[in-house]
């Protein structure tokens, strides 16, 4: 039939249409490598830190700790203390650029991120959330520290009361044994009641001597936030992504370009 197109009638119009279409493709191309020049770079800045260990959930799980720094209450502190000006709309801004997560297969690791247009604040911005959750572990590690020193002193003076009256009980039960003039019954029942006591007293010293080695052991371990990776200034951006903005561009330059030859074609048929 007339109307019947074959490849070679396609391959004529588009090699007819070639300059439209090269074009066309040029212009799309020249216009998003301007745009892409032209948009606002976006740069991503991060951090990385290592939880602590020593009880306190807030500063040792990752999930609670997560929940604390992406807070409202948590980051107001924190633009406060960079003398941020903020409106609710800004603030909630800054929010929604900053994120919070878990380092991938570890179970202490979170990267603190945000994507800015200033490289200089979103570094000031990062490095305040590090150092202001730093500054809170710190106090809350330097409380637990101090709870268990205490507990570890108050153990190892209940230890060495333990320890005197072990030996003072010694020392009763060799003056029993080696007592004269006393009933043989009387003094094994005085012997007996005094290795009773002893025995319980020796029990007790081995109990305080295991809840002073694992005070002891809990101090030695006990560690708070460590920062793994400073927030460093970016060398590219991450957005926008040119070569990817320039491909689209060309891509549909040439579909365009394309429509526009056979739509032409279609046209100057129907005016014959």
């Amino acid at each position: 039939m007339d109307d019947e197109i074959d490849l070679r009638d396609i391959f004529n119009v588009l090699w007819k249409g070639r300059r439209l279409v090269g074009g066309i493709f040029i212009a799309s191309v020249i216009i998003a490598t301007i745009i892409s020049f032209v948009i606002p770079q976006v740069f991503q800045i991060s951090g990385i830190v290592a939880l602590g260990n020593f009880g306190e959930p807030i500063y040792t799980s990752q999930g609670a700790a997560l929940d604390f720094m992406q807070s409202d209450e948590f980051l107001l502190d924190v633009f406060d203390g960079m003398n941020l000006n903020l409106t609710s709309s800004k603030f909630a801004e800054l929010k929604d650029n900053i994120k919070i997560e878990p380092v991938k297969d570890t179970e202490s690791l979170l990267l603190i991120s945000i994507e800015s247009k200033n490289k200089s604040q979103g570094i000031e911005i990062v490095d305040g959330i590090i150092s202001h959750f730093a500054n809170k572990s710190e106090d809350r590690y330097d409380k637990q520290i101090q709870i268990l020193s205490d507990q570890l002193a108050v153990t190892n003076e209940n230890l060495n009361v333990l320890e005197a009256d072990i030996n003072q009980t010694r020392d009763v039960l060799t003056s029993i044994e080696g007592a004269s003039g006393a009933s043989s019954e009387g003094n094994e029942m005085r012997v007996s009641r005094t290795l009773d006591y002893l025995q319980a007293e020796e029990s007790r010293r081995s109990a305080l001597q295991d809840r002073y080695l694992d005070l002891n052991k809990q101090i030695t371990l006990a560690r708070h936030l460590d920062v793994v990776q400073k927030p460093t200034e970016p060398i590219t951006p991450i957005w926008p992504k040119k070569m990817l903005i320039v491909a689209v561009a060309g891509m549909l330059g040439l579909m365009i370009g394309v429509f526009a030859v056979f739509l032409r074609a279609s046209l100057g048929k129907r005016t014959d």
